[in-house]
């Protein structure tokens, strides 16, 4: 049995927060009442140190479990990432497109300005179809293992790399077909196996300079959001991997089925994908917008239930949990929104 912990839901109002033990969860509490917090992060060596992205209203921290919080960023922040070697160096991207570094855990920070000298002809594809049509950055990889190589992926845009902390950039998105990118990563200790997740397919490729290709056997989803990767027992193991999936763009989600949504999994590092999981439906109504491991159980992860239909969604959320890497899935006892960000810590 895992130990217990604290999780926070980000979600249509606000943040909420509750712990989690013997499957049972506490009466959470709210805060950030009003917010959107549409990514958060936290750092595995502070649990009670969070930061929570606020659509339209900046970058929030809270170090006491979210009892209290305070702006830290100023913009629309869509992205926030900690530095897997440093929890105190942090990085948000905004709408439109621009990126920040901090080196004290918020406290203050300097723009990377360097991305926006990209050419012309990368930066025209940063737009985005609803009003006011401007790109953002969604989410930023930094290599686990070379802190200073970054990815960006950009809804819509594409994918941009630095190799250098930030002072230089290039772009990297060639073989993709659209360009609504969600999520970027690499397998474990690798710097030869790359993954996108994309609006309309899932990518790999062993350099994304070299240029992507589809890797989607067994898939029968086309619209990808987040995946994560499971610990292995050996370094030259290949990874378990789950990852988040819809049918189609959002644009679509009216239909009576709505997102269509369904988690799948990889045995092989990616290679081929199977649907999963006992106490999942098929085909769920809902879309899955975050996806994250147990902080202290290599076997567990939970996932969090959001907006299934197009437009407004009053659709309830949900949080569930799996304990066997995706086999089974349990829904945990928390009334809560829309989920839109999920962050697990230690309590």
């Amino acid at each position: 049995m895992a130990d217990a912990l604290r999780l926070f839901v980000g979600t249509s109002q606000g943040v909420f927060t509750t712990r989690l033990k013997d499957g049972a969860c506490e009466t959470p509490s709210l805060s950030l009442r009003g917010a959107f917090p549409r990514a958060m992060a936290g750092a595995p060596g502070h649990p009670e140190g969070v930061y929570a992205a606020a659509a339209n209203d900046g970058l929030y921290r809270t170090t006491d479990a979210g009892q209290h919080w305070a702006r830290v960023l100023e913009g629309d922040v869509r992205a926030i990432t900690i530095d897997p070697t440093n929890d105190d160096v942090i990085y948000a991207g905004t709408e439109p497109v621009h990126l920040y570094r901090s080196d004290d855990a918020g406290d203050t920070w300097q723009e990377l300005t360097a991305i926006l000298d990209l050419p012309e002809e990368v930066r025209k594809n940063w737009w985005f179809p609803n009003p006011p049509h401007l790109g953002h950055v969604l989410q930023i990889f930094v290599h686990p293992d070379d802190p200073r190589l970054l990815y960006v992926s950009v809804e819509h845009g594409g994918i941009v790399r630095s190799s250098d902390g930030g002072e230089t950039w290039e772009d990297v998105s060639q073989g993709i077909d659209y360009l609504d990118i969600h999520m970027v990563a690499t397998l474990p200790h690798r710097f030869d196996r790359y993954f996108a997740a994309t609006a309309q397919g899932f990518y790999a490729t062993p350099d994304p300079a070299e240029g992507w290709q589809r890797s989607e056997t067994g898939f029968t989803r086309d619209y990808f959001h987040d995946f994560i990767f499971f610990p292995t027992a050996r370094q030259d193991e290949l990874p378990t991997m789950l990852i988040s999936t819809a049918d189609k763009s959002p644009g679509s989600w009216n239909r009576p089925e709505h997102a269509r949504g369904a988690v799948f999994r990889s045995r092989d590092g990616g290679e081929s994908w199977h649907w999963v999981g006992k106490g999942l439906p098929e085909e769920m109504q809902e879309n899955v917008w975050a996806i994250c491991r147990h902080p202290s159980d290599d076997n567990a992860a939970l996932i969090g239930l959001g907006r299934g239909r197009s437009g407004n969604d009053n659709t309830p959320g949900a949080v569930l949990m799996t304990r066997d890497r995706g086999d089974t899935w349990e829904r945990l006892d928390l009334q809560v929104p829309l989920v839109l960000s999920l962050v697990p810590a230690t309590a």
